[in-house]
């Protein structure tokens, strides 16, 4: 029989289909089915459709249960009768259970019922929400509707009752086995790796679940009043049990719970009914392993020996009971067919061996591994014997004997645990020696030779005391003396750890005693022994001569000496020692050798010009002009091997290294003219100042954002520079010097400079460029009236980019190649190349988040009006400011603007990742570019970073959805398409409905799969009435299945509507996530 829980809507249903309301009105129907052998849908379908119907409009109810007790408020006060609703205070008023909903759970009550109330059955296939309504329900049904909300304390009169205390007492369990179930299930579940986007994640222990946190943290709450109530029932029924009579629980069952009808007034459930019956051994065998089973999990071992103890107590007198009274049909116990306990022996007894009680209990030998633990757990007291044995009975898995290493080698080294000096040794030959057993070889042992290497041959001798106890025994077989066999064999060949095979019978005699020789034979015979002694490789090298100079770095030549008169003693040649200095001077990779090479050269041949040494000392810029006009003596020498060490270090790429040399040269020139008048002196410290400001903008752009440096500082000295410049003087920087400052202008916010100076200029050079976007920066900045971005920066980059700089009859570089025979022009292409360069330097010194979008805005601005397509245009902010119309369009190339602009987000994009705007632009270009998949990657990238990973609608959603939506269309996914679609504020139904109309075979995406993800009424209609035309009967019904859904009812109030559009939204945008981007 087919059980159709949906509400009957415009789909036609099959006419033996049976509706959920039948279950109400015809009391036997809902036995009759439960009767199939295989009913479908099962127990626990039904139940989880029965308490998630809403009978007040007979639709899916979507919201998370309202009678989760929010543990960030005050507990309810327990009252023996219900309250009315208007008497509560808001935060403690439940809500009302109409008669319809009451009808319903008692369905579900009396479903429960014929599961025996187990709860691994209930955690097992019904989620957390459905699972506390259950458990509650009955508590609320046992009570006579007293509590919707099971209080923290309720008066003994009603525990005493046998139904209330049954009730609470299957509740309070709960209550301890959620957080446990819940940690246990969240280690075990792995998320699939294959793309089902339609199947929602929002049931069972997952924090994806939006109620899943709060029922977690209120039963954490609970935790010590349901231990108190199980300890206070355990207590109640050892009390009882004193005349040695056990005393027996009525367990509810089907008939217990009495349908409503539609003249009953109050519920009259028959308490009395039936006669399966529970011993209160086997209730308190379940709740003493309950209780053991929460403690275990929260660490407290001593309390959860103690109800292991009392669950194994209650087992024997149950299993006692059994044995002379049977349990019903059977004689010993039927674990798995208990009417109520749902523990089984094996669980009992796993945690009697987890707890250590094993040996105490079961008369049970400790396994090697539980010994490990143990040894670890004190200190790794007695792991050498456990180890020893376990080399024989190989029962311990590999793994854990490696950690227990590890866990050794870092307790020794950190002085954590206080260990013998050889422990670390011993247990690595004897997991070596395990290794061996284990078909293992030296070579690919990587513990092994680092141990070879740190101990060198001693720790041979300790492989053969691991391998001796191995040897001895007679536990081996013929193929483990073949594994060790080889193992020998590559141990004694082996050049990363050759074993000493001379010494081999004198290891045997120590550890192996009189069975020495038999052994050897058997590892290694007489003919491969005397092989690998002759063996050339394996001769002594203790002896051999090896020459001095293969065993020192210092490769000098000999101290020669000569006899000085008059005294005849022998001093070092002065030439020689001249010869070692210059040498290191050469070398000198720091200020401080330089300046002592320097010192002791002067001393000894004063008028040799030092500078002159080395053809690879060439100081910065004009640097080597002054220098070299300087008299002779230290500073000249001095400044040009430094500053030509910083010139090395510069073009290699290490700024900081060449600044700190640089700034040693101008301290010691400025040291030397110590407010002197001395015109060289004063022009090098001047030029040495703004050759150190080059390299501090240098430091700053390549070590952005984290440069630490002090930028006011930096400005002002850029500022004085750019002044310099302005003013003609006669030191004034080089150009390189007054580009840097104004890049440095530009990146710390100092755009008012830029405006005057741009106005006044009117060339097309790098400063130029870079006045120009200052100025463009300070009038955005400046926010006063309608804005306008000035026109220079404009025709600036306008110019770069023009094809034509020649005249309107000269092509491109690129046109000529591809259209003519004669040879380029190669003019054209050098005057394109010079206009270019000052413009892409300006690129790639950005770095301040407002330029860059300025200068993104400019290229946007310009793609637009050279393309003049709606459909391709660049989205991003500021280009309105821009002009918005080009002279001779057919000058410009809008591909090369476009590869410009996709290199400076790239780099831009590396700096500030989560801008939503450039990842948006950086979408709009890729689209242009007709990469459709790069494209839809930035979009939902973008749509990431605004939205909090899709947890609220990012800005212009819309309109990024549309664009996304077109690159799937792109890359034949129409159902994704289709699904975007619904994301702006009004659907794009026209070109939704020409995706869901695309053939089948032209989707490459999971088409159906998709419909999970649709809430839009209209677009789920018109798939089902696409599909139905088709004759596609398995889409057909996904389809229907998905416009089925209760939460997408047009009846329901907007709040509902609202969270299910946005939990579908969520789960789009993420399925094409993981698909596209991750």
């Amino acid at each position: 029989m087919d059980v159709d829980l949906l509400r009957p809507g415009t789909v036609p249903i099959s006419p033996d289909t049976v509706l959920w309301f039948e279950f109400l009105l015809d009391q036997k129907l809902l036995k009759e089915h439960l009767q199939y052998p295989n009913p479908e849908p099962s127990a626990t379908d039904l139940i989880v459709e029965f308490l998630s119907v809403d009978t007040s409009n007979g639709v899916w109810n979507g919201r998370c249960s309202e009678r989760v007790l929010d543990p960030d408020l005050a507990p309810p006060t327990p009252t023996p009768t219900p309250t009315p609703p208007s008497s509560r205070s808001p935060q403690h008023q439940h809500p009302v259970i109409t008669r319809k909903q009451q009808a319903l759970k008692i369905l579900a009550l009396k479903i429960a019922s014929t599961l025996n109330w187990n709860l691994d059955t209930f955690e097992a296939k019904l989620t957390p929400v459905i699972q506390q309504q259950l458990v509650q329900d009955l508590v609320f049904m046992a009570t006579d509707g007293a509590f919707s909300i099971p209080p923290q304390d309720i008066c003994m009169n009603m525990i005493k009752k046998p139904h209330i205390q049954f009730a609470l007492t299957l509740y309070h369990r709960w209550i301890l086995r959620f957080p446990v179930k819940a940690a246990l299930q969240a280690k075990s579940a792995k998320l699939p790796f294959i793309h089902h986007p339609g199947i929602p994640l929002e049931n069972g222990y997952t924090h994806m679940n939006s109620n899943f946190d709060k029922i977690l943290r209120m039963n954490e709450n609970l935790r010590s009043q349901s231990i108190k109530y199980l300890d206070e029932v355990i207590a109640y029924y050892d009390s009882q049990c004193s005349n040695q009579e056990s005393k027996h629980i009525k367990v509810p069952i089907m008939e217990t719970f009495v349908h409503l009808t539609e003249d009953t007034d109050v519920m009259a459930h028959n308490w009395d009914a039936g006669n399966v019956y529970v011993s209160q051994y086997e209730l308190l065998m379940q709740i003493h392993f309950d209780l053991c089973y929460n403690y275990f999990f929260y660490g407290q071992h001593e309390k959860a020996k103690k109800h292991i103890l009392g669950c194994r107590k209650n087992l024997k007198l149950l299993e006692s009971e059994v044995n002379n009274k049977s349990y019903g049909k059977y004689n010993k116990i039927p674990w798995g067919n208990l009417n109520y306990a749902s523990v089984s022996e094996e669980d009992i007894l796993g945690y009697i061996r987890a707890l250590n009680l094993g040996h105490e209990l079961l008369d049970e030998d400790r396994s090697l591994l539980q010994r490990l633990q143990e040894c670890v757990a004190n200190d790794y007291t007695g792991i050498i014997a456990v180890l020893q044995a376990d080399n024989l009975s190989r029962e311990i898995p590999m793994i854990h004997r490696q950690v227990a290493e590890l866990d050794i080698q870092a307790a020794a080294s950190t002085g954590a645990v206080s260990v013998p000096k050889d422990l670390v040794i011993r247990v690595s030959a004897l997991n070596a020696v395990r290794y061996a057993l284990e078909g293992g070889l030296p070579s690919t042992h990587p513990d092994f030779l680092n141990k070879f290497k740190t101990v060198g041959i001693k720790f041979i001798d300790v492989i053969f005391w691991a391998l001796a106890p191995v040897l001895m025994s007679t536990r081996l077989s013929k193929d483990d003396w073949e594994t060790l066999r080889f193992y020998f064999l590559h141990l004694a060949t082996s050049s990363q750890s050759r074993l000493p095979v001379d010494r081999i019978d004198e290891y045997l005699k120590k550890y192996v005693g009189s069975r020495a020789s038999e052994i050897r034979a058997k590892l290694i015979s007489e003919k491969h022994l005397e092989a690998i002694i002759k063996d050339q490789i394996n001769s002594d090298d203790e002896n051999m001569h090896i020459p001095r100079e293969l065993l020192v770095d210092d490769w000098e030549a000999t101290d020669f000496k000569y006899k000085h008169a008059p005294d005849y003693e022998y001093k070092a040649a002065p030439e020689l020692e001249m010869g070692r200095l210059k040498k290191r001077l050469v070398e000198a990779s720091s200020a401080d050798d330089v300046r002592m090479c320097l010192v002791k050269l002067a001393m000894m041949s004063p008028s040799s010009p030092l500078w002159k040494l080395s053809p690879y000392w060439k100081p910065i810029g004009n640097l080597s002009v002054l220098l070299a006009s300087l008299p002779r003596g230290f500073l000249q020498d001095f400044g040009v091997v430094v500053s030509g060490a910083a010139r090395a270090r510069a073009e290699a790429g290490s700024a900081r290294a060449a600044l700190s040399l640089l700034s040693v040269v101008e301290g010691e020139a400025r040291s030397q003219l110590a407010g002197g008048n001395d015109p060289t002196l004063y022009r090098l410290c001047r030029v040495l100042a703004w050759e150190v400001l080059l390299l501090q903008v240098n430091l700053l752009l390549a070590e952005w954002p984290h440069h630490r440096l002090n930028v006011t500082l930096l400005a002002n000295k850029s500022k004085a520079a750019i002044a310099a410049a302005n003013s003609n003087d006669a030191i004034g920087p080089r150009s390189q010097v007054v580009l840097a400052a104004w890049l440095c202008l530009l990146n710390v916010c100092e755009w008012e400079p830029g405006c005057a100076a741009q106005a006044a200029s009117a060339g097309a050079g790098a400063v130029d460029v870079a006045a120009a976007l200052c100025a463009a920066c300070a009038e955005l900045q400046r926010g006063k009236g309608a804005r306008k971005f000035p026109r220079p920066l404009w025709d600036h980059v306008l110019n770069t980019f023009n094809n034509n700089l020649n005249g309107p009859s000269k092509r491109s570089i690129h046109m000529s190649s591809h259209h003519h025979h004669g040879p380029p022009n190669h003019a054209n292409h050098h005057g394109q190349l010079e206009h270019r360069s000052p413009y892409h330097l300006l690129l790639q010194a950005l770095r301040e988040p407002l330029a860059i979008s300025v200068m993104l805005s400019l290229l946007a601005r310009i793609y637009n009006v050279i393309v003049d397509d709606p459909s391709l245009e660049l989205v991003v902010e500021y280009t309105s400011l821009w002009p918005n119309n080009i002279s001779n369009v057919n000058n410009y190339n809008p591909k090369h603007i476009l590869e410009s602009l996709t290199e400076l987000l790239e780099r831009s994009l590396k700096l500030y990742p989560y801008n939503t705007s450039w990842l948006r632009l950086y979408g709009d270009a890729e689209m242009a570019a007709g990469r459709h998949g790069a494209a839809l990657r930035r979009y939902l990238c973008a749509l990431a970073a605004g939205s909090w990973h899709f947890a609220k609608r990012a800005p212009d959603e819309g309109g990024v959805a549309r664009r996304a939506a077109r690159c799937c269309q792109a890359l034949a996914a129409p159902t994704q398409a289709a699904a975007l679609c619904q994301l702006p504020d009004e659907p794009d139904y026209t070109p939704a409905f020409k995706c869901l109309a695309e053939k089948t075979g032209n989707a490459a995406d999971s088409m159906d799969a998709y419909y999970g993800c649709l809430w839009d009424g209209t677009l789920l209609e018109v798939a089902v009435a696409l599909h139905a035309r088709r004759g596609e009967g398995g889409r057909r019904a996904r389809a229907v299945t998905a416009a089925g859904a209760l939460e997408l009812n047009a009846n329901n109030s907007e709040d509902i509507q609202r969270e299910a559009a946005a939990i579908r939204r969520a789960r789009l945008l993420r399925a094409l996530t993981n698909q596209y981007v991750s």
